[in-house]
């Protein structure tokens, strides 16, 4: 379990006050094994993840994603991805008051200032068999309006985290946490900015941080946030992420993402804190004793 999850569940147990958190569970659509949301053909489609505000998004050229049991995380799931070439896409998106135009699903409002945002986190998965470059991961994207008026559309995007460009090592067969800070690089996509636009004009789009691009985009607002992979990956790739996390004016906002109808066992993490947790309650039962 990642650490704020621990932080927020022992402050809950022993009493204590703790910082504004919003945590939920998402589950699949389906049952055991869960959902495989594919589209075969080249033009975006989605489906909601019931009343949630997650979609499955942007899927094409016979990609899949769907929380299933595939590569379980924190519980029974996570979201899996597949993409069998290098022209599939998919995405998970949780996005403010959606709308489903043509199948796919946009932002129909705003989540917040982006110069309120503090960060976000995720926990990903790079199956060690997948055949395109060995730098891409699942990336994790915060979604925008740069001028924040919502009545234009032109002006709509996104910032990306990838490991490549904060000089880290994307390891296989294992589960990896990374967090955006206002330290972290981001490159942007859209935004009436083309793609990878050099905001400082040094001739590299790929390093400035989030605290550069706050300082660029003073009026922009939060639309919504995204993983996903694919859009001009060359070759196979298979993987998951969970544990979704964001910041906006103080409030912490965490998903975890399981699949319906299955049994979670707990991770002995959790365990231990609920027995950490219930001795604590009992000492405090025998001091008022």
């Amino acid at each position: 379990m990642p650490r704020s999850k621990l932080l927020f569940a022992s402050m809950v147990l022993v009493g204590l006050a703790a910082p504004a958190a919003e945590a939920s569970t998402v589950f699949s659509n389906s049952t055991v094994p869960g959902d495989f949301f594919t589209n075969a053909g080249p033009s975006n489609q989605g489906q909601a993840i019931g009343a949630t505000g997650w979609h499955y998004n942007n899927v094409r050229n016979g990609a899949t994603v769907g929380i299933n049991t595939t590569l379980p995380r924190n519980g029974n799931g996570s979201v899996f991805f597949s993409s069998p070439n290098g022209s599939g896409k998919a995405d998970i998106e949780f996005l403010a008051n959606p709308l489903n135009l043509g199948g796919n699903f946009v932002a129909g409002g705003s989540l917040g200032r982006f110069s309120e945002f503090t960060g976000m986190s995720y926990d990903w998965y790079r199956v060690g068999a997948s055949t395109n470059p060995a730098v891409q991961h699942p990336a994790l994207r915060i979604l925008l309006d740069a001028d924040g008026d919502l009545s234009t559309i032109t002006d709509r995007g996104g910032l990306v985290f990838e490991r490549a460009y904060n000089s880290l090592s994307v390891p296989t067969d294992t589960w990896v946490s990374d967090s955006v800070t206002a330290t972290t690089y981001l490159w942007n996509f859209g935004l009436g900015l083309g793609f990878a636009f050099d905001i400082d004009g040094n001739g590299n789009p790929y390093d400035s941080t989030l605290a550069d691009w706050q300082a660029f985009l003073p009026n922009a607002v939060i639309l919504g946030f995204s993983a996903g992979v694919g859009s001009g990956w060359n070759g196979v790739f298979n993987g998951a992420v969970d544990t979704i996390s964001w910041i906006i004016d103080g409030v912490t906002t965490t998903t975890n993402f399981e699949v319906a109808g299955a049994t979670a066992v707990p991770e002995p993490a959790s365990l231990a804190l609920l027995g950490l947790g219930l001795a604590g309650l009992g000492l405090a039962r025998r001091r008022r004793a």
